[in-house]
């Protein structure tokens, strides 16, 4: 996927004056983008997360942005499964409702569900999935597949999926063993999408168990969608982006990717949280050149 990666455009992306932004995630409805992300004010830096975590979207007629701020989403309930923040969303559409997955606590998934992507918002009493990190994939009968990572040992985020058979159905775990990724290796962020027949996702290296490198972004596959294998070794991204006008820019932390796929399972567009040393934090979205996985099952 790295050389058909594109420079990322300097006037695109998602960015708000005053607040962190993290965890990207994007729908196309009609002819509107909508991207939602977490946000909290920035005078907390990186860890106001934990405290003061929220789900907003943003609007854009690009894909590649600039995306405008439109509204709060999801806050923090008190007294209930999500009391702690509202962070990680994941949106997708399950026949004509859409489902914003989101995690409060550590390995705790919810959701809320919307007739439009507007709202208004019905929430989940209780957590659905013992995991965080979700990447949800809607199936065409109504099912969901749900890839993502859990700390099962201290030091140690494995991959969990599970599945349920409509997105308001029981979810199971339906690894056969402890991590759905080969040799132990570990994992955080991941996206998820199909194309050719298997199920492709992207993540962070989380201790450069794939890639020799932390945190750089790492490419699987599955055909069963239990046991997942390498596209490749190399690093689909680092911490630095390049721009469009020959300039580029090395980020502290590049973390959260999210792929949006066209119909054709071809991946248009690679999102990602960035993080200054200044402690600044903005999505950056670069264009990619229809990119379409190799297919193993072949």
């Amino acid at each position: 996927m790295k050389s058909s990666i594109q420079p990322a455009l300097k006037e695109a992306g998602f960015k708000m004056e005053g607040y962190m932004l993290w965890c990207p995630t994007v729908i196309k409805v009609g002819k509107t983008y909508h991207l939602f992300a977490s946000r909290w004010p920035d005078q907390y830096g990186l860890a106001g997360w934990t405290t003061y975590s929220e789900i907003v979207r943003a609007t854009s007629d690009n894909v590649y942005g600039p995306y405008s701020f439109q509204e709060v989403v999801i806050q923090k309930r008190e007294d209930n499964w999500d009391k702690a923040r509202a962070h990680n969303p994941r949106i997708v559409k399950v026949g004509d409702t859409y489902v914003l997955y989101y995690i409060s606590s550590a390995n705790s998934t919810g959701y809320a569900w919307s007739k439009s992507i507007t709202g208004p918002w019905t929430r989940m009493d209780e957590p659905a999935m013992n995991l965080s990190n979700p990447a949800p994939l809607a199936k065409s009968d109504g099912s969901i597949y749900v890839f993502g990572r859990k700390g099962v040992a201290k030091n140690y985020n494995a991959a969990l999926v599970f599945t349920a058979p409509q997105f308001n159905g029981k979810y199971t775990l339906i690894n056969t063993k402890e991590n759905a990724l080969p040799d132990s290796n570990q994992l955080e962020d991941p996206t998820i999408w199909w194309a050719n027949n298997q199920y492709n996702v992207l993540l962070s290296d989380f201790k450069a168990n794939l890639t020799g490198i932390k945190k750089n972004g790492g490419q699987y596959f599955s055909i069963d969608g239990v046991n997942y294998l390498p596209i490749s070794t190399e690093s689909v991204y680092n911490k630095t982006v390049e721009y469009t006008d020959g300039s580029s820019f090395e980020f502290r932390r590049r973390e959260r990717p999210f792929v949006f796929p066209n119909e054709k399972g071809e991946v248009i567009a690679l999102f990602t949280a960035c993080l200054t040393k200044e402690d600044k934090s903005w999505i950056v979205v670069n264009p990619v050149k229809n990119y379409l996985p190799p297919s193993k099952g072949k």
